[in-house]
């Protein structure tokens, strides 16, 4: 992969900003962690076309600033990879109109009025100020949308259910990238508790023939490039085989699975304790529940994940 630019702001000290092209920046955060999260920024010609909010008004305040900094055009447009609140919750912030995937805006529709409240308790030490949904402006379907800029078009595909049921990739040929969401992880172990773990694979089959030598900004973790694409699906595919396997033999308690497998592809990855998450997605996939299909158990889960990696 060629040298990029990599730029620190004082007034943003949780995020390098790489330049990866003529118009084209990525806001990458250092830890990459729960809602922890990266951000696009595209010159457009006459305004600045955002990918991902942040998930509080500080973040959000952050990306303005950082655009000023650049010297680029105001926000004139929003894309949401996806409705986790870690990629939207800035939009009211930045104050420009938003895209989203159908399936995505109706997960806003549900979750609009719980909002950050059911995340406080589980994350005290995030600030949450700010963190609220807001309805997109554009809702867009499976067959995605071409922004026109002054460098090139920005293709944004649908590629199925994955992370969650609605998310949204942003090929910028022109700039040898693609803006995956939370398709792709990097270094931090990814989760497929609102989406899929098997559809999921396909969809990585699928960013794989189209990212053959081009810059991939993932959700979480630095710049990558397809090598990426390859261990997630790894990992996943080590989820979905080791989650039959446990079942087969008679044990489905989440956590169980998670100690007997582990992490296999992507161990030394932070966040490993997703893996209990990550099983339970499986579990649902194979019993043919529906990409996205709520989780019954929540709170028992997440006390699960919390004894991970213990014996």
């Amino acid at each position: 992969m060629a040298v990029r630019e990599v730029m620190s702001m004082s007034d943003c000290n949780w995020c390098n900003i790489e330049k990866l092209s003529e118009n084209v920046y990525a806001v990458i955060d250092k830890n990459g962690g729960w809602f922890l999260s990266n951000s696009g920024l595209i010159d457009m010609g006459s305004y600045t076309l955002i990918i991902d909010t942040q998930y509080n008004e500080k973040r959000a305040n952050d990306i303005i600033n950082v655009i000023k900094n650049l010297g680029l055009p105001k926000p004139g447009l929003i894309l949401n990879t996806h409705h986790h609140g870690d990629h939207v919750w800035g939009n009211h912030v930045i104050g420009a109109p938003a895209i989203i995937h159908k399936e995505a805006n109706n997960m806003i529709k549900t979750l609009k009025e719980i909002g950050s409240s059911i995340y406080e308790a589980f994350f005290p030490q995030l600030d949450f100020k700010g963190s609220k949904y807001t309805l997109p402006d554009i809702v867009i379907g499976d067959d995605g949308i071409i922004l026109e800029s002054k460098y090139g078009p920005i293709n944004v595909k649908y590629l199925g259910p994955a992370h969650t049921v609605g998310d949204l990739i942003a090929i910028v040929d022109h700039a040898n990238t693609i803006f995956a969401g939370d398709i792709i992880f990097n270094q931090v172990t990814p989760l497929a508790l609102d989406g899929t773990v098997l559809n999921w694979i396909k969809v990585l089959d699928k960013l794989e023939g189209i990212s053959k030598g081009k810059k991939i900004v993932g959700g979480h973790g630095e710049v990558t490039d397809e090598k990426v694409i390859k261990l997630m699906k790894d990992y996943l595919i080590h989820i979905s085989n080791g989650t039959k396997e446990s079942l087969l033999n008679g044990i489905s308690d989440p956590l169980m699975i998670a100690k007997s497998i582990g992490p296999g592809p992507l161990k030394g990855w932070s966040l490993e304790e997703r893996i209990v998450f990550n099983i339970a997605r499986a579990i649902l996939d194979i019993q043919g529940k529906p990409p996205g299909e709520m989780v019954t158990n929540l709170p028992e889960l997440a006390t699960k994940m919390a004894k991970y990696p213990l014996k």
